[in-house]
């Protein structure tokens, strides 16, 4: 399970818009932008989402090979 610390952390890596990250979460927006824009941004979220999905991915299954390292004669 991802805490919303976390997760949040992961979205910034992830170059997800900040105001995004926090609808992601379900944080209340502040100030004229809560109140008067009330587009649900479903689309956003779903894309913020499949590059959380991808970054942690990436992080638990690394794709980079480490390569040895040998000593020229």
């Amino acid at each position: 399970m991802i805490y919303g610390r976390t997760a949040r952390s992961l979205m910034s890596r992830a170059s997800i818009r900040p105001d995004i990250a926090e609808r992601v979460l379900g944080h209340a927006i502040n100030g004229v932008g809560g109140i008067y824009d009330r587009h649900q941004y479903r689309e956003e979220k779903a894309q913020a989402l499949a590059a959380l999905a991808k970054l942690i991915e990436s992080i638990v299954h690394p794709t980079d090979k480490v390569v040895p390292m040998h000593r020229r004669k």
